[in-house]
């Protein structure tokens, strides 16, 4: 990985005895000016705003939570609910009440990635929160806009490359970042101008790490002299867009790239070179045909990465493909409506030595339909969406790998509907609550792996015959505040008539799939694509306590708590790779434009693993953190600096939700210092 740049040198130095915010008073608006923005985290849209995002970041909160890796694991690890995969500081995806993967898709613009990161731990997705606006989570009817099988829900990272509304003049903002940990220099800028009809957009960003620092006490053989060999990254992307708007709508393309190269924390010798380019095509037109606005979204995709081992090509993972979007928004009184029809397709390969996937094809159309509105003290939103979705497997004449056999086709078509509503007991306390049915076909991998997979230290096998994933979600919740005081509390209970998981069947087998003795020189746990019976059980709670206010000065108590309990019903098993209880208390100190934190970031010892689970019980950890932030305002420029202090007292702690085989060789990190500045140009 490259070394640590001037970059580094001079913003360490500029930076080192300023400071950071926490993600202050979070869940309430402040009302002074000179405070940050408060991070939206809700279970249920507020009253007069259905389909509100279960989880919002923007602005200087996002740049506090984009984290040494810059994953978008990093960007929301620690929110109520949510956690990471952690397969090392490179590909971190998010995990959403103890789902991940295909229960959870990844958008841009609220297009999908297209990407191969669902199909394995180790490949990163090809976004980065550096070039974002923000982040949403949405959950409930508003997530089957855009999937149906995503309980867990979809994650969006939007930008404006194309600009929805007129721009006038110029404007834009830049940051910079370094962080001790990873050895990491960091820089992005966003760029927008228009005459209030043409409006042009660019953006960009850079990163470059080394690798990571382990915590004291951490043994590995990936540890040597208390760093993390091979965990460096470099990346770079940006984008650049435009277009007409007025009062008749908008319409613009924009074209982005993302490429990163990073190294694989389970084998010193392979990196990953990874590239992704979207050309995207957006507009609305209002009151077209009836409606009040008609919007389009197209976008085409070419992803590929290449696993390098030893300096050589090995596998070349390719994800090509075009998302097509047209939705109608129309009123009713006081009811709004959105229909719309989505079509995906996409073609992907991996070739060469860790073929473990034949070539596919999948063809996916939806239709879909929202509505939402408000009574007087009622909120409500309700969606369904129904699909048509074809997988092909052209099997051993693409590649020429035998064990692919003939070409085989799968055909499903998954139904699913939500219903969510609040109700006003008071205006300090109201109850919320989501139901929710949840068809998911298949994905390619889970019916046609067939193969080692280094990723994962063994041989995947997929099922041809797997029917739909079916589950049903109920979700009961209760939001009170009284002056700046704020509570929420959740919890939901979702059951799975067939949940699609990798089970180790007991047979150690060959690089070809045949069987063998365990102590054979190439012997692979067997682990099989299967349907069990499941069930997820969790609360999610959060807090802000005013302690003292007085003169301007402010001091609160904020927590946040979530748990999740997850069963293998058909086998009387714990799910494996879920995180434990997790507790957050923390101080908020505010004054004028200064704001502190400190904070106790715990996690219970993680006892309910299966008995496949090669390393059993994961340790619990407290995690001592404190930031302390300073806004500015100059020559008509603002801005925030930041200093940031993660790990404190240098505790070990391991994430229970990253894969067995690579827990212990990538740790969290050890202690850090994280600097920034994001100020406006």
């Amino acid at each position: 990985m490259p070394a640590r740049s001037s970059v580094r040198h001079w913003f360490a130095g500029c930076v080192a005895a300023l400071t950071l915010p926490p993600w202050t008073a979070a869940y309430a608006q402040s009302p002074s000016a000179d405070a940050l923005p408060a991070i939206e985290v809700t279970a249920a849209p507020i009253v007069g705003v259905p389909g509100a995002p279960t989880v919002e970041l923007s602005g200087p909160q996002l740049l506090l939570r984009q984290g040494g890796g810059n994953t978008l694991g990093a960007a929301l690890s620690g929110l109520p609910g949510l956690t990471s995969t952690w397969y090392g500081p490179n590909a971190d995806r998010p995990v959403v009440r103890g789902l991940d993967g295909n229960r959870v898709d990844l958008l841009s613009n609220g297009s999908p990635l297209l990407d191969a990161s669902a199909a394995s731990y180790d490949h990163n997705a090809p976004l980065n929160p550096l070039a974002a606006r923000s982040i949403e989570l949405l959950r409930g009817p508003q997530a089957l806009r855009y999937s149906g099988g995503a309980v867990g829900g979809v994650v969006d990272v939007i930008d404006d490359a194309v600009p929805s509304e007129p721009l006038r003049g110029i404007d834009g903002a830049a940051q910079l970042g370094a962080d001790s940990a990873f050895r990491s220099d960091s820089a992005a800028f966003t760029a927008d101008g228009g005459d209030g009809r043409i409006g042009l957009h660019a953006d960009g960003y850079f990163r470059d790490a080394g690798d990571y620092v382990a915590p004291r006490g951490a043994v590995a053989p990936s540890i040597v002299d208390g760093r993390v060999l091979n965990s460096g990254a470099r990346a770079t992307g940006g984008s650049l867009g435009g277009g007409l708007t007025g009062d008749w709508g908008f319409f613009g393309a924009a074209i982005s790239d993302d490429a990163k190269r990073y190294g694989t924390v389970v084998d010193p010798n392979v990196q990953i070179d990874m590239h992704a380019t979207r050309a995207t095509l957006r507009g609305a037109l209002r009151h077209l045909l009836g409606a009040d606005r008609v919007r389009l979204d197209y976008t085409h995709t070419d992803y590929h990465h290449t696993e390098i081992d030893g300096g050589e090509p090995a596998t070349r993972f390719v994800n090509r493909g075009h998302s097509l979007r047209v939705s109608a928004e129309r009123r009713f009184g006081a009811v709004r409506t959105e229909v719309g029809v989505q079509a995906l397709r996409f073609d992907f390969s991996a070739l060469g030595d860790e073929a473990f996937l034949p070539q596919t094809r999948t063809r996916d159309t939806a239709l879909y339909a929202l509505a939402s509105g408000e009574a007087g003290a009622w909120a409500w939103s309700a969606g369904a969406r129904v699909a048509s979705l074809q997988v092909d497997s052209a099997g051993e004449a693409a590649t020429g790998v035998a064990r692919f056999g003939a070409p085989q086709s799968r055909r499903f078509t998954p139904l699913s509907v939500a219903v969510q509503g609040q109700y006003a007991l008071t205006p300090q306390l109201a109850l919320t609550g989501t139901l929710a049915h949840n068809e998911r076909a298949p994905s390619f991998d889970e019916l046609y792996a067939n193969g080692p997979h280094d990723a994962t230290g063994a041989y995947e096998r997929g099922n041809p015959a797997l029917p739909k994933e079916r589950s049903h979600t109920l979700e009961l919740g209760i939001k009170a505040s009284a002056g700046r005081a704020r509570y929420t509390a959740t919890a939901f209970y979702t059951r799975y008539a067939n949940y699609i998981t990798l089970l180790r069947s007991g047979q150690w087998v060959d690089g070809d799939g045949a069987p063998v003795v365990p102590d054979a020189p190439d012997a692979l746990p067997e682990f099989n694509s299967v349907g069990v019976r499941a069930r997820f059980i969790g609360i999610e709670a959060s807090a802000l306590q005013p302690l003292f206010d007085h003169g301007g000065r402010r001091l609160d108590l904020a927590a946040r708590l979530d748990w999740v309990r997850a069963d293998d019903l058909s086998n009387g098993q714990p799910l494996p790779r879920i995180a434990p209880l997790h507790f957050t208390p923390a101080l908020v100190y505010t004054q004028g434009p200064w704001s502190a934190r400190a904070e106790l970031q715990m996690a219970a010892r993680q006892t309910r693993v299966p008995a496949s689970d090669l390393l059993g019980a994961t340790p619990g950890y407290v995690l001592v953190n404190a930031s302390l932030t300073q806004r500015f305002s100059a020559a008509g420029r603002s801005g925030v600096w930041f200093v940031k202090l993660n790990n404190l007292l240098d505790q070990r702690a391991y994430n229970a939700a990253t894969l067995d085989t690579l827990r212990k060789l990538a740790p969290l990190p050890g202690r850090g210092i994280a600097a920034g500045v994001q100020f406006s140009l």
